[in-house]
């Protein structure tokens, strides 16, 4: 089968209008997989919640029935979405024969009949749905409302006002991939190879920003507050899973942008274990035309052992991985014992190896500074730690494997 740099023949895939969805969120949500195995050179850390030692901070993401096609010669066709993306066939392993289709959101980096000579610049619509959770005992938890106690912005203005959607300075290693948004930055750096002589590709988040409110009462037996000992507002929500994303309509999104469920300081429950910051997935209209989603939770310092996990930390998390793989299916070799990730799983999930770890200098993260505020991005790996064939080694920016240089070099096989 050809390699990359052969293989990126991928063709884009646009939604044409947006029909009204007829169901709530698709939830059969994957969390950690149950194999054990052993690995070696890599760190299980668990990140527990002040005062709840046996909560874990984790994130999931729903799978889809629609993947990416392998036709006869080895390359792929894109799965119909609404977003621009390609698709493109990677050889995963050492082995002659195993071969991937895996899809992205932007443009083919390698396709020069796509990126000209400077390359093609993509903006991914966002619109925001503010979910305002009213507790059983009165809180309520509104991410569009200013708590002045944590911060002098909404949790909705912060994020907007964030590296997601701001530009600023970022390099990798010794590589200055310039002035430019997070995720931009996520997707440059690691497609290097090609974007160093692409001036002009990017990958842009556009937020219509006119956040849509929806309220909500969660029931008493569906969630609750839980307090947390030196935190700003003094507690938090969690919320099952399962009963949140059957209130979450889809009838009024379109398919050409992505949709973001945010939510502040409210976590998500599965089987009453605390907590899921959040996931992402793709949803299907009555025209059976796909979008893509994100639910992710804006945070405050003081409640995860992993004192990062604040703020844009979730949400930066989530959106790399929709970019990397807007249908959950993008199947790598089996790594695991690492991140948030205690088993084994074989998945292109580019936040679940480096959870809690923020992006700056590797291994320790200063974050991004942006008007006097200290952002926390999530440090992202880049798609080429995951194959173990070496003909990737070399695509991402100074020769790395993630955004700050945490990962020099790829995974180990579980």
């Amino acid at each position: 089968m050809k390699k990359l740099v052969l293989g990126l023949c991928g063709a884009l895939a646009f939604g044409l209008s947006a029909g009204p969805a007829s169901a709530a969120l698709p939830h059969n949500f994957v969390f950690e997989s149950p194999n054990s195995g052993s690995q070696a050179n890599q760190v299980y850390r668990p990140i527990s919640v002040a005062g709840h030692p046996d909560w874990t901070a984790r994130f999931a993401y729903v799978p889809s029935k629609v993947q990416p096609q392998m036709k006869s010669d080895g390359t792929c066709t894109a799965a119909e979405l609404g977003l621009p993306s390609w698709a493109a066939s990677f050889k995963i392993s050492n082995s002659k024969t195993e071969t991937e289709c895996w899809q992205f959101v932007g443009s083919n980096p390698a396709d020069k009949a796509v990126q000209g000579k400077s390359g093609v610049t993509t903006t991914l619509p966002t619109q925001t749905y503010a979910y305002v959770l009213t507790f059983s005992n009165g809180q309520v938890f509104d991410p569009t409302a200013v708590n002045s106690k944590c911060d002098s912005l909404s949790p909705y203005a912060r994020l907007q006002a964030s590296p997601l959607y701001q530009t600023s300075a970022i390099t990798n290693g010794k590589v200055s991939l310039g002035n430019l948004q997070y995720e931009d930055a996520q997707s440059v750096g690691e497609w290097y190879k090609f974007t160093k002589k692409l001036p002009d590709y990017a990958v842009n988040l556009q937020d219509t920003g006119k956040v849509i409110k929806i309220p909500l009462t969660v029931p008493s037996n569906e969630g609750s507050t839980q307090t947390i000992s030196g935190f700003c507002n003094g507690s938090i929500g969690t919320v099952d899973i399962n009963w949140l994303a059957n209130q979450i309509s889809t009838n009024s999104w379109s398919v050409n942008q992505i949709s973001v469920v945010l939510l502040w300081d409210v976590f998500q429950t599965e089987s009453g274990q605390c907590c899921v910051l959040g996931y992402h997935g793709s949803w299907t209209n009555s025209s059976n035309q796909n979008g893509t989603y994100s639910v992710t939770a804006m945070s405050n310092a003081g409640i995860f052992s992993a004192s990062g996990i604040q703020d844009i930390h979730a949400t930066s998390h989530e959106f790399g991985e929709l970019i990397n793989d807007p249908f959950g299916g993008n199947t790598t070799p089996l790594w695991g014992h690492v991140g948030q990730v205690s088993g084994c799983q074989n998945n292109l999930e580019v936040g679940d190896p480096l959870t809690g770890t923020v992006y700056g200098k590797a291994g320790g993260g200063s974050g991004i500074t942006i008007g006097g505020y200290t952002y926390h991005p999530q440090e992202l790996v880049y798609f080429s730690w995951f194959p173990e064939d070496k003909a990737y080694n070399k695509y991402g920016a100074d020769d790395v494997f993630s955004m700050s240089g945490t990962f020099t070099a790829y995974a180990k096989v579980c």
